[in-house]
């Protein structure tokens, strides 16, 4: 599979979705790249993968427990025996990771995986010792992609990665307290149980024809009925038999095990530490998906409470994957907005329809499957579209790995209107909105302005060439590509004009062209530069504008978009853009995922979903009505230069005051219920290993009399200061950390602000690595690209080295080539999968950037980080980075 390239260009327009490369065309033979690969200091591997080649010790049973630190990241792999790729572990299996690990209140243990979850299944469990024995406080036994366990109590635990099913990649996330998300699955105290051992209630459906098959299982196991009846229509209350043996040979009958291994019915030698009690916990849990895996019945549960999705909802969210999202939903006062929007009474029943003119969607995604209303496919020309045909109804993106799909559409839509409080993935910034997938780029991420043309049209209910129209137009039209070097035409303005009379908002991506770290600032993209069409540039985690970031007078507000050279918001990973995305399994099946993405085509759906909060609480607001309250400065935080400027338009993006311009608007200039309170953004800070210094913002959700006292710390090794603040002490502050006078470990001071009204804390995040520690994730494989054809020239192993990594590679015949590095931890051949570490230089973007050969280069040094909870862009195109 070739890369798929999203570049701009001056006759096609492209998905804005990272910064590209330059390229040359002088030939060269022989030369060399050379460079060093850094490693985040918290980023662990397990210490006993699938990959031969990997120095392995074992981590089986809680007494080999890996230890690890607080904030770490793992990298990992589990199987039962004879499952995933030929390996170290393939034959007699390595079902079991354990770590050990001192913990804070409040900090997430988050477990991720992207393997086929029809085959493989990974649970988490948490265990403290107690005397002689493990004691199990805490589970996350789902059938999802993710499980989560967040920790109330300090102290120290044992975690347990158990592969179910199959085997899989997976990455074990741990939060500082916090930066996670909301994760229903809390730790318990040894004395108390989140279950009751050994029962289980199942029952079955009105008119279920399961009856002979749940009866059959039942009298087959170890099984009895307490209450109730298994029957249509009813719930029974079931108990284990008292007998392990019986229990167990129970289990692994349901599991298909042979008559050798039924007759011996021993349990995993893991087993032996547990407490009795927590043993038949576990077995009560792993009984639960067993029989709910039978399909005998049509029920079955340990009790566990369930919940709704709502439309609206205080943040965080129950969205397990919001800790990555965080800093980027903080930095446009999205938390304080949803609190608006909770209050309002009666609540809104119209809900807003966002068109997202990309390269469509992939509709089956979980987090997106809900929240769709019917789109269409402009792309024309059939060997682009890659699909068949043209013009159809069908807006889904790529199905076939070859097509080189980037899943750009995909992403921004999980931006704009991901389900949230549902428990499962990620949040989108306007929950209550529907999703109009418009495909117009086809392969490459490329598409031409005609085929946009016609998307635009039928998303604001215009005449196309689809011969048809929604049945409701979009309030909102997001645009997240461009064309540099383009100007606008009359016939576009034209277009716009009419557009915008039918009651649609068009946003659109400024662009990426722009090299800020040496000066350089490119003009804003078309059609992002045509009147009437909000432009939008991108900001980074510290609200500086991104280094690609395209400017100029056409711009109307900054968002969050991302730089993912760097690791600054306490999550273990680039400082991407966290959503929606897809990927391919080994055999080709392109499966639901999520990941990172950089690029103002990112910071694009924050204010495209900005907007569709303001429709939703006042659909008759107009697009003149929003030009007037952007350009009075209702709907951002100013920054940079006062009032408008080149580099940030109006400012960036303040999702709470644009509901309360809305809300506002709506009443005749009343605002109702909404009184204004101090908050911090963010809302906690992570310095991780080697960060000394961030900075948080004190403001204002709503207009308030209440105003900041005193701002102190509670730690010697933390210093605040004072940036730049106004008369009610709002405004930015630096916290700065001194680990010199610290001991090795995890500290968890906080910073407390005095308000004439309360106190307000934000939780910090502090971590010592013991001096000789040095970051080492395994082997190490470096691939070198022929830039124009893909074609790998050169590999190499690598072995960590003081810390580092560093490659030469020598005899190289190309114009240009292309640096990648990444694992194999599940020994497939495959570097980069989800849930191994990757990179490239000189950032893992939408596209490889080119690096020229006329003479040996040096100095090609670049990140490695997790890819699937991390850089989703490895995950979604490395399937063919074999090596």
């Amino acid at each position: 599979m070739r890369r798929a390239a999203l570049l701009a260009a001056l006759t096609v327009l492209a998905a804005c979705g990272g910064g590209g490369g330059g390229g040359g065309d002088d030939s060269a033979a022989g030369y060399s790249v050379s460079g060093t690969l850094s490693v985040s200091a918290n980023l662990v591997v397990d210490s006993d993968t699938n990959d031969p080649n990997q120095t392995r010790i074992a981590n089986d049973d809680s007494a080999q427990a890996q230890p690890i630190a607080a904030t770490s990241q793992v990298m990992g792999t589990v199987n039962v025996p004879r499952a995933g790729a030929d390996g170290a572990s393939h034959a007699a299996g390595d079902p079991s990771d354990f770590f050990r690990v001192t913990l804070a209140a409040g900090q997430t243990l988050q477990l991720d995986f992207t393997a086929d979850t029809a085959a493989n299944d990974l649970d988490l469990y948490v265990y403290r010792r107690v005397g002689d024995a493990d004691v199990l406080v805490g589970s996350s036994t789902g059938s999802s992609l993710s499980e989560c366990v967040r920790v109330t109590e300090p102290g120290e635990y044992v975690v347990q990665v158990e592969a179910y099913d199959g085997a899989s990649l997976y990455n074990l996330r741990i939060a500082a307290a916090g930066a996670g998300g909301s994760c229903a699955n809390a730790t318990s105290s040894v004395a108390a149980r989140r279950l009751v051992p050994g029962q289980l209630i199942a029952g079955l459906a009105e008119g279920s024809g399961r009856v002979r098959a749940a009866g059959a299982l039942v009298s087959a196991q170890p099984l009895s009925l307490l209450k109730g009846r298994v029957a249509p229509g009813r719930l029974g209350l079931m108990a284990l038999a008292d007998d392990e043996k019986s229990r167990r040979r129970g289990l692994l009958a349901l599991a298909g095990a042979d008559e050798a291994t039924l007759r011996a019915a021993r349990r995993p030698a893991w087993m032996d530490r547990l407490s009795p009690d927590s043993r038949l916990q576990v077995e009560t849990l792993q009984y639960a998906k067993r029989l709910a895996a039978s399909g005998a019945f049509d029920y079955v549960t340990v009790n566990r409470p369930l919940h709704a999705t709502a439309l609206v909802g205080s943040f965080p969210p129950d969205d397990p994957r919001y800790a990555l999202q965080r800093w980027h939903y903080e930095q446009i006062a999205l938390p304080a907005a949803m609190d608006a929007l909770v209050a309002l009474s009666p609540q809104p029943s119209q809900r807003p329809i966002v068109a997202v003119l990309d390269t469509g969607i992939v509709a089956d995604h979980p987090d997106l499957a809900g929240q769709i209303t019917a789109g269409y496919d402009f792309v024309q020309d059939a060997a682009s579209a890659g699909d068949g045909n043209g013009l159809d109804a069908d807006p889904d993106d790529f199905r076939a790995a070859d097509s080189q799909p980037s899943f750009h559409g995909t992403h921004v839509a999980g931006t704009v209107a991901a389900a949230t409080y549902n428990g499962t993935g990620v949040a989108g910034v306007a929950p209550m909105a529907q999703v109009m997938p418009i495909r117009v780029l086809g392969k490459g991420g490329e598409g031409t302005f005609y085929d946009i043309l016609q998307g635009l049209r039928y998303a604001a209910g215009l005449a196309n060439d689809s011969a048809s129209v929604p049945a409701r137009r979009a309030d909102v039209a997001n645009l997240s590509l461009g064309a540099s070097g383009v100007a606008c035409d009359s016939a576009s303005a034209t277009l716009i004009a009419q557009v915008r009379a039918q009651g649609t908002m068009i946003v659109a991506a400024a662009g990426n062209e722009s090299d800020r770290d040496s000066g350089r600032v490119a003009a804003v993209d078309y059609p992002a530069n045509c009147a009437g069409v909000l432009a939008v540039t991108a900001t980074d985690a510290q609200r500086g504008v991104a280094y690609y970031a395209n400017g100029g007078d056409e711009l109307a507000l900054a968002a969050p978009g991302g730089d993912m050279r760097v690791a600054t918001t306490g999550s273990g990973l680039p400082d991407g853009i966290y959503s929606t995305l897809a990927t391919f399994d080994a055999g080709g099946v392109r499966t639901p995922t999520y990941g990172q993405y950089q690029g103002s085509s990112m910071a694009t759906p924050h204010v495209a979903a900005v907007l569709a909060l303001m429709r939703w609480v006042h659909p008759a607001i107009t697009p003149e009505q929003v030009d007037a309250l952007l350009q009075a400065g209702e709907l951002s935080d100013d920054a940079g230069a006062t009032g408008h400027d080149s580099q940030y338009g109006w400012g960036i993006v303040d999702a709470a005051k644009a509901v309360r311009a809305a809300i506002a608007l709506k009443n005749g200039g009343w605002a109702p219920g909404i009184q204004g309170v101090v908050e911090a953004q963010p809302s906690a800070l992570d310095f991780g290993t080697t960060t000394s210094s961030l900075e948080f913002t004190l403001r204002v959700t709503a207009p308030t009399d209440e105003t900041v006292g005193a701002v102190g710390d509670d730690s010697a090794a933390v210093s605040v200061a004072p940036v730049a603040v106004d008369a009610a002490g709002l405004g930015r502050y630096r916290v700065t950390v001194d680990r010199s006078g610290l001991a090795a470990g995890v500290y968890t001071p906080q910073i407390t602000v005095m308000t004439s009204r309360r106190t307000l804390t934000l939780p910090l995040s502090i971590q010592k690595l013991d001096a000789t520690s040095t970051p080492d994730i395994g082997p190490i494989y470096v691939l070198v690209y022929d830039a124009t054809g893909d074609k790998v020239l050169k590999q190499a192993m690598l072995r960590a080295s003081g810390g580092v990594y560093r490659y030469r590679i020598d005899g190289l015949d190309a114009a240009s080539v292309t640096v990648l590095a990444g694992s194999d931890y599940d020994n497939d051949g495959v570097v980069c999968s989800s849930g191994e570490a990757c990179g490239a230089y000189p950032v893992l973007g939408v596209s490889l950037t080119p690096v020229p050969l006329g003479a040996d280069r040096s100095g090609l040094d670049f990140l490695l980080s997790a890819v699937g909870s991390g850089n989703a862009e490895a995950a979604s195109r490395a399937a063919s980075r074999k090596r």
